[in-house]
């Protein structure tokens, strides 16, 4: 049988002086080690001496608690995933528009023939062959 940890049995490993402190989940689980939890808070939000900050700790303990690990655990678990999608639809517009702009300014310039395609290549950071197919829109 695993038991549920809990934020506090958490904070309280978290602050424990011992390296080799761990909480003990039960038969079917792996217990969790210190070494778990700052490979957990690597990706929260921690004060400037990489402690967690309060709201943190139950997040922790939603991720160990989680009997699937493609599935958030909490509502703050579903609301980070909403802002992860929306960050990235923006930046993905933007990146759309940055290109656009980028093939533009490109198929300007071989178009213009004022300047050769190696050196178009060389300024854009791009192959010779690659400025042939934006000048052309392939891909």
């Amino acid at each position: 049988m695993s038991s549920i940890v809990t934020a506090e049995q958490i904070r309280t490993l978290w602050n424990d002086p011992n390296p080799s402190a761990a909480i003990d989940r039960g038969d079917s689980l792996e217990p969790v080690t210190k070494d778990d939890l700052g490979a957990l808070a690597s990706e929260l939000d921690t004060d400037d001496e990489g402690y967690p900050l309060d709201d943190q700790w139950e997040i922790i303990a939603d991720q160990l608690n989680s009997d699937t690990t493609d599935a958030p655990t909490s509502t703050v678990g579903h609301t980070m995933l909403d802002e992860i999608r929306e960050a990235r639809i923006e930046r993905d517009r933007i990146k759309d528009e940055a290109d656009a702009e980028f093939y533009a300014a490109i198929r300007t310039a071989v178009a213009g023939r004022k300047a050769p395609i190696t050196a178009i290549a060389e300024a854009a950071k791009l192959s010779r062959e690659r400025i042939y197919q934006i000048r052309d829109g392939r891909r």
